[in-house]
C-alpha cells in the first residue's frame, strides 16, 4: 500500500522532486499551494529524506506521509515516526512549535486516508 502525503509546494526549495510522487489532488488558499501526493512503499525512505533536503527552514515548512497505523513527519531538522493517534504527537507538536509554527497548523490532518477530502 501506498503513503499519501500532505506538503505546502511553496515550502520546497526545488519542486522538482515532485517527479518522484503521483499527485492525487490540490488544495488552494490565498498564497499557498496543499499537494496531496502518493508515494510507492518501496520509495517513501528516498522521499522522506530528499523533501527533508529541500523544505525551506525560514519559516520553517513541514510535510506529512501516513499510511494504516504510521504517521511521518518531516521538517527541515527533524523526523518524527508517530501514530495518528494524537496522544503520540507532543514531541512533534512541540518540536514545531519551537521552531515558529503556530500550534494550529500542526495538526497533521489528514493523517490517516479515510480522512482525505481533495
Amino acid at each position: 500500500m501506498d503513503y499519501h502525503g500532505i506538503l505546502v509546494k511553496e515550502g520546497l526549495k526545488d519542486e522538482s522532486i515532485l517527479k518522484e510522487m503521483k499527485i492525487l489532488g490540490k488544495k488552494i488558499g490565498k498564497n499557498w499551494m496543499l499537494l496531496k501526493i502518493s508515494v510507492d512503499e518501496s520509495k517513501i525512505k528516498r522521499v522522506v529524506q530528499d523533501i527533508q533536503k529541500n523544505l525551506k527552514a525560514n519559516p520553517n515548512f513541514y510535510a506529512h506521509f501516513y499510511r494504516n497505523h504510521e504517521l511521518i513527519v518531516v521538517f527541515p531538522q527533524k523526523i518524527f515516526y508517530i501514530k495518528p493517534d494524537k496522544s503520540t504527537w507532543k514531541e512533534a507538536v512541540e518540536f514545531g512549535k519551537s521552531v515558529g509554527i503556530p500550534e494550529k497548523q500542526l495538526d497533521f490532518h489528514p493523517c490517516r486516508i479515510e480522512d482525505e477530502t481533495y
